[in-house]
């Protein structure tokens, strides 16, 4: 029997790779498959509201032989959700991880500020553009990432498989495979058009947010899921990164949700 598809869509600076840990617990019953790293082909770069990304995720399930369910992380989750309002024949269903999801006066203040360099402060975009790119050869990477608060929750095999994925050893030193340049711009598009696909998604979906997230308060998730009957879920003690924090749960979880789509 052919096992369905899941479709895994990384967030805006975690290649694919970082997730192989959470991955892994789906592959008894489900083909996982993922494209390693959005907004790095030129023939996909980043736009407004993340339309050139969306096509380029759209053009990696239509590669597939059946429907796909589409689990997508933050900035993966968005582009999965208007991927799905435009292509639905390519989902089974889909699963949206603790997604930036603008809607009402903030999605207006956010398609403001983009067009101004206020974008780099309201959005993660600054600290993307300087993010530390390079590393001396005999620096230990899990102790290093270890310390700064993004990765301080993570379970030690999800951070182990971030370094693995997302740097490599190249002109005799320690070098980040994922663009700052790319991240930061990608953060600069977020969308503020989401407003638009109200009622537009016509396959099983559902959201799950965690519940110490600091990317959007609660009822901007709650009011996002309400444009197309979306079932939002919460991830207890998780924050916006807990695919990476609580792998096994998170799995279970999603699990529990897609098991009769």
């Amino acid at each position: 029997m052919t096992k369905p598809i899941i479709n895994f869509v990384h967030a805006n600076g975690f290649p694919a790779g970082s997730y192989r840990t959470f991955l892994e617990e789906f592959s008894p019953h489900y083909k996982i498959i993922a494209h390693d790293k959005f907004g790095h082909n030129h023939n996909y770069p980043s736009h407004n509201n993340w339309q050139h990304l969306v096509t380029e995720l759209v053009e990696f399930i239509k590669k597939q032989d059946s429907k796909v369910i589409c689990v997508g992380h933050s900035f993966g989750g968005v582009i999965s959700f208007i991927a799905a309002c435009q292509h639905p024949e390519l989902f089974q269903g889909l699963i949206m991880l603790d997604p930036p999801v603008y809607t009402g006066r903030l999605s207006w203040l956010l398609h403001l500020a983009k067009k101004t360099p206020l974008i780099d402060k309201v959005s993660p975009a600054g600290k993307a553009k300087s993010r530390q790119r390079h590393w001396p050869i005999e620096t230990n990477l899990v102790t290093n990432f270890g310390r700064k608060k993004l990765f301080q929750d993570f379970d030690s095999r999800c951070l182990q498989d971030y370094v693995d994925s997302a740097v490599t050893n190249r002109n005799k030193r320690f070098e980040l495979i994922f663009s700052p340049e790319v991240e930061a711009d990608i953060f600069r598009h977020l969308p503020s058009n989401l407003l638009k696909f109200k009622n537009k998604l016509t396959v099983p979906a559902a959201l799950i947010y965690g519940e110490k997230t600091d990317v959007l308060p609660i009822r901007y998730f709650e009011r996002f899921a309400k444009l197309n009957q979306i079932e939002l879920t919460m991830m207890p003690d998780g924050g916006h990164m807990f695919p990476l924090e609580q792998p096994e749960k998170t799995a279970e979880l999603i699990g529990k949700l897609i098991k009769n789509w």
